[in-house]
């Protein structure tokens, strides 16, 4: 079985899984022309250009107008329950069992919508999705840097009234310069009090001092963190403090954190006990899977298996998820990855079996 087939066949784990730039391309252009949302162009494969981000896309700001229209789009309760709906469907057929999905529902208040309103579509979506493939996980609730702090407090309040639900978490995102996670504490605040964990987007488009705030309010998760590597005692503070970093290679570089896949830290970070992850960030926008960002690592970083499949438990184990569902979750997956091993190892012999046949 080749590497491809491997990864294909696992079964896996996402933390760092954006909705809105995941949303199927033919369904942005059906929503829209149910809804009126005016698109460039008609044609799907056209459609795709300004949905897809590439290796030539310059920065991050550029990588997330890809998500402008799909956000236009997802402005109604039935939108928002079908991509999410779909967005499962599409994890399933990846081979992910356990995802947390996230989104900002505040950009999805422009037609009238109230925050309880979004949550709760995209939880019912959640709930159709998991009900048809199985697929366990919970949704993360995102608050924007650039928004006033109270808005950030009201949205971690609402958030917090799923909690048991299907909501396990609070994240904040954003451009990262001028805009110090520090400027949100009382929204953290708010969502710790109610129940949720916490992650923050950091190390992306800003360097390790945007890290070591995000570590400083209480992030157990780093949503990528790559530039930390840029200062030593940051990576040190990460590495105590048992602090992930849930990195997506693909996204990492279009959004220039990287230069080039070549230069990702992620293998540096594990080889020197970081805890570190593989995701999608955004599937449609960064036109992946995670069986393809398990591939790159392989094949472009030289990621082993044993590396990428410890990775992939080091996601289940930092998942916001109940001890139970986890421990369940774990045992399910070695059991599959041991049959996965014990295929391999059978083809092996009887591929040697048959070349000694025809030795003699």
């Amino acid at each position: 079985m080749d590497d491809a087939a491997y990864f294909r066949a696992l079964p896996k784990a996402e933390l760092h899984l954006h909705l809105d730039g995941s949303v199927r391309p033919a369904t942005v252009l059906d929503l829209a022309t149910a809804d009126g949302v005016p698109v460039p162009t008609t044609d799907l494969k056209r459609l795709r250009a300004h949905l897809e981000a590439t290796e030539e896309t310059p920065s991050l700001t550029a990588y997330i107008a890809y998500f402008q229209l799909p956000i236009a789009i997802m402005q109604t309760v039935p939108a928002l329950e079908r991509v999410t709906y779909e967005l499962c469907q599409d994890l399933a057929a990846d081979g992910v069992r356990y995802a947390e999905i996230r989104y900002a529902p505040w950009l999805h208040v422009n037609r009238g919508l109230l925050l309880t309103d979004v949550i709760r579509a995209t939880l019912n979506g959640l709930r159709a999705g998991q009900a048809e493939t199985g697929l366990a996980g919970g949704l993360i609730i995102t608050a924007l840097r650039t928004m006033p702090p109270d808005q950030n407090v009201t949205l971690a309040q609402a958030a917090g009234g799923f909690v048991g639900e299907g909501v396990v978490g609070f994240d904040l995102a954003g451009d990262e310069a001028g805009h110090p996670p520090g400027t949100h504490e009382d929204a953290f605040r708010a969502a710790r009090s109610l129940g949720l964990n916490l992650t923050i987007h950091a190390g992306e488009g800003a360097g390790p001092e945007s890290v070591r705030q995000a570590i400083a309010v209480g992030a157990m998760r780093i949503g990528h963190g790559v530039r930390a590597r840029q200062d030593r005692e940051v990576v040190e503070m990460a590495r105590e403090n048992g602090v992930e970093f849930d990195t997506a290679p693909t996204s990492n570089v279009q959004t220039k954190a990287v230069p080039r896949l070549e230069d990702h830290p992620l293998l540096a970070y594990f080889r020197t006990g970081i805890r570190v992850t593989i995701s999608t960030d955004s599937r449609t926008v960064s036109r992946t899977t995670l069986t393809n960002e398990y591939l790159k690592v392989a094949t472009v970083l030289g990621g082993s298996r044993a590396d990428i499949w410890a990775m992939n438990l080091q996601a289940l184990d930092g998942a916001f998820a109940e001890p139970a569902l986890k421990s369940r979750l774990r045992r399910e997956f070695s059991e599959a990855e041991a049959r996965l091993a014990a295929s391999k190892k059978a083809r092996r012999q009887s591929s040697g079996n048959s070349a000694t046949g025809r030795g003699e």
